[in-house]
């Protein structure tokens, strides 16, 4: 099975960059076979075409939903969360992460299986670095994203 594991987000922009960090966890760890790490930077409607050729695509990234800073949920394509929050607001993507992931569909080359790990930002104004909130929680989330890629979630 080839997955695609997609970090979107600007690490210039606080806790934007919180997909990366946790990209960087997982690259330092043994994965199964078969998936790639991909820093999709602030891409947008361009996210569709990352994802062709791939059974399967965890996605990360920061999202508002409205929880406190550090929070983190994990929820498939179509879910209830993704599809009450179609605009991802606060991902700072202008096309958003759900326009790119309905023309992917559209095309036919969105992947079987899309899962999406969001974490609630603190803070995304222009700085480097994660807020504490936020950094806090990357190793748990790059644990969480290994055992589901590994099938032990």
């Amino acid at each position: 099975m080839k997955t695609l594991v997609l970090a979107l987000g600007n690490p210039l922009r606080g806790d934007d960059g919180v997909g990366l960090a946790i990209l960087e966890t997982l690259a330092a760890q043994e994965l199964p076979a078969g998936v790639s790490l991909l820093d999709g930077g602030t891409a947008g409607l361009e996210t569709a075409v990352l994802l062709q050729n791939y059974d399967r695509a965890v996605i990360l990234d920061a999202a508002d939903f409205g929880a406190p800073p550090g929070t983190w949920r994990r929820f498939p394509y179509r879910s209830d969360l993704f599809l009450t929050q179609t605009t991802m607001q606060g991902t700072l993507h202008d096309a958003g992460l759900a326009e790119a992931l309905q023309l992917a569909e559209a095309l036919g080359i969105l992947p079987a299986a899309v899962v999406i790990f969001a974490v609630q930002p603190a803070e995304v104004g222009w700085r480097e670095g994660l807020s504490v909130e936020v950094n806090a929680v990357v190793a748990g989330v790059g644990t969480a994203v290994r055992e589901y890629l590994c099938g032990e979630e």
